[in-house]
């Protein structure tokens, strides 16, 4: 059953190649089949092994999924092009999913996160440049509206607060290359455009996903038309100021709007902020890589290496234990 989803797993250790024993699972929406997956994730000394340990099924076709400040929910987002819906489910102590409940939204939604407070649930749609925020019930079902606003540009990426829950960045890539900034306030989960409003990432550049360090005020987008990354500092005013922009691999020909080359996709960082990852997608060709940085006592980073992974890198993350990197390939 899981062999529509490929998953890659590269051992994070610098020192050593050896695999260490841990255990945890990855959640799949399962589209086709209108589902949620989770999947036991086993690694000792002898390999890895993935086997589907639960389903969910859900009343309608999934395409999104974020995770709960807590940790024991997720949210599920996907439908028709007429409606939008959320699912909110439970994850047990003993791994089992409950669905806590489907709410209907105002938007379609792109990427999805949670603020850091766990009361709203975050949206933007790539296609529109829609950005919305949602209160969270006690119950953990999204409830109503809080904001609802457009970003200038569309091809809209990405959603997510600040560590201190204070602002929000949203990258725009391709043509449209901004990244606009908002304060964000987590008692009302109203966006408010900050002054100046686009922090104008260089020509081209197009940023995609953010990564944020764990301990100093700097964020890190994934660049997907530069193929790289961009190190970026934000003051107390949430203004961002670049610091580093560190390429990965040369585009082999010019961006052409509406074909399909080369591009830059996820970012991830190790929670103790020492490495940082960024995955490189190729239709075209075999360059589809992750490649590796390390990260100085200032944020600042040194590429490391690269590791091709064979089909396109769409999703990254990294393990609980911090131990491995996981991607998603299409």
């Amino acid at each position: 059953m899981i062999r529509r989803f490929k998953f890659y797993l590269l051992a994070l250790s610098i020192q050593s190649i050896a695999f260490s024993d841990e255990s945890f699972s990855i959640f799949v929406p399962d589209k086709p089949n209108q589902q949620l997956l989770s999947l036991a994730v086993q690694v000792t000394s002898e390999g890895v092994s993935i086997s589907q340990d639960n389903s969910l099924a859900l009343p309608f076709s999934p395409s999104g999924i974020t995770t709960h400040s807590s940790d024991k929910r997720l949210i599920i987002t996907g439908g028709s092009k007429e409606e939008n819906l959320a699912a909110s489910v439970e994850i047990s102590g003993n791994g089992e999913l409950r669905l806590i409940g489907t709410s209907k939204l105002a938007h379609a939604t792109g990427y999805t996160s949670v603020d850091r407070t766990g009361r709203y649930f975050m949206a933007v749609n790539y296609g529109t440049g829609q950005i919305a925020s949602y209160n969270i019930n006690k119950d953990g079902a999204v409830g109503t509206i809080a904001d609802s606003l457009r970003s200038p540009r569309r091809e809209a990426h990405c959603i997510l607060t600040t560590p201190d829950n204070r602002f929000v960045y949203i990258p725009c890539v391709k043509l449209n290359n901004a990244l606009y900034q908002y304060a964000f306030d987590d008692t009302t989960g109203r966006l408010t455009p900050l002054e100046p409003f686009n922090a104008k990432p260089p020509a081209m550049f197009g940023p995609r996903h953010v990564a944020y360090h764990p301990s100093l005020p700097i964020a890190y987008f994934s660049n997907e038309q530069q193929l790289g990354v961009s190190m970026y500092e934000f003051g107390q005013d949430g203004q961002l100021t670049d610091r580093q922009h560190v390429p990965t691999i040369q585009r082999r020909s010019p961006f052409e709007q509406g074909k399909r080359d080369l591009h830059a996709s996820d970012i991830a960082l190790t929670l103790d902020g020492n490495f940082l990852f960024v995955a490189l997608r190729d239709f075209n060709g075999d360059e589809d890589s992750l490649f590796s940085f390390r990260l100085d006592s200032e944020g600042k980073l040194s590429p490391i290496g690269r590791t091709k992974t064979g089909d396109i890198p769409w999703k990254i993350d990294v393990s609980p234990s911090g131990n491995y990197l996981i991607t998603r390939q299409m």
